[in-house]
C-alpha cells in the first residue's frame, strides 16, 4: 500500500511541476496502444500481461519531427518485441501484470525537447513506478537519438563514437554533477531520506548522470535517483536540479 501511495504522490508532483503547455514543437496525436497477452488463450482467468503505452508524437510539419518520432517508434517496436518474453516470465507464477507507460513534456523550446517517462508496473498486489528522462537537441541532435549529458554540455560532439573520448568526457561530467548533488544533499539533509547512507561513492554506484536526467522548463538538467537505491520504493524518487551554467563553470 505504501508503494502505491508513493507512486500516486509522484505522479501528482510531476503533473504539478511540469504542466502541459504549448511550446516550440507542435505535437500531434500521441503514439498509443494496448496489447494483452493471455497466459492461456482458452482460459482468460489464468492471468494476462497487459501493456499500454502513450509516447509523444511531433507533428509531421515540424522540421525536427523525425529526431523525436523515430526514437519513440523504435522504442515501441522494442517494447512489443519484448512483450512475449516478459509475459512468459510472469505466467509461471500466474500473476496478472499491467505495465503502463505515459509521459510529461518538461522542456519544449527552440533548442530542446525533453520528456519524463513514467512507467507504472502492477504485478498482483505489488506496485512500482519507474522514471526515465529523454532529451532531444533540435540544434545538434541526430534522428532517433536522445542526448546524453556530455553532449548537452558540448564536451562531446553529437556524432562522437570514439570509446576513449566518450568514456573520458562522461567521467568528467559525472564527477562534476555528483559533487554538486552531494553539496545539495548536505545543505538540505532534512529533505533527503536515508541521508546517512548517501556518500559520493554510493551515488557513483547508483546514479548515471550522463543518462539519468531530463530538462526543466529553464533547460536545466534534473537528475534523479531510482527508488530502492537510497530508500524503499515508498520514498519515491529523489530529484536534483543542477543549473547547466553551474556545471559548465566547472568544466
Amino acid at each position: 500500500m505504501r508503494k502505491a501511495i508513493g507512486a500516486a504522490v509522484l505522479l501528482l508532483i510531476i503533473v504539478f511541476l511540469f504542466p502541459a503547455e504549448a511550446g516550440s514543437l507542435k505535437q500531434s496525436e500521441d503514439y498509443s496502444g494496448t496489447i494483452v497477452i493471455y497466459y492461456d488463450d482458452s482460459d482468460p482467468s489464468a492471468g494476462s500481461f497487459t501493456f499500454t503505452w502513450r509516447y509523444p508524437c511531433i507533428d509531421g510539419s515540424e522540421p525536427d519531427a523525425d529526431i523525436v518520432n523515430s526514437f519513440y517508434l523504435e522504442q515501441i517496436e522494442m517494447d512489443e518485441s519484448n512483450m512475449q518474453f516478459f509475459a512468459d516470465g510472469y505466467s509461471e507464477n500466474g500473476e496478472s501484470v499491467l505495465k503502463e507507460v505515459s509521459y510529461t513534456v518538461t522542456c519544449n523550446n527552440d533548442d530542446y525537447f525533453s520528456v519524463l517517462l513514467t512507467q507504472n508496473l502492477s504485478v498482483g498486489e505489488r506496485r512500482r513506478t519507474l522514471c526515465t528522462g529523454n532529451t532531444f537537441s533540435r540544434r545538434n541532435g541526430e534522428i532517433g537519438a536522445a542526448f546524453d549529458l556530455p553532449r548537452l554540455l558540448g564536451i562531446l560532439d553529437s556524432a562522437e563514437l570514439d570509446d576513449y573520448m566518450v568514456e573520458r568526457q562522461s567521467e568528467k561530467a559525472t564527477d562534476i554533477v555528483l559533487e554538486m548533488i552531494m553539496d545539495q544533499i548536505f545543505e538540505n539533509p532534512d529533505n533527503i531520506p536515508y541521508f546517512d547512507d548517501i556518500t559520493f561513492d554510493y551515488l557513483l554506484e547508483h546514479i548515471s548522470p550522463q543518462e539519468d536526467f531530463f530538462l526543466d522548463e529553464n533547460a536545466d538538467p534534473v537528475f534523479y535517483i531510482t527508488p530502492g537505491m537510497v530508500a524503499d520504493d515508498s520514498a519515491g524518487y529523489l530529484f536534483f536540479t543542477v543549473p547547466l551554467e553551474d556545471i559548465a563553470d566547472e568544466l
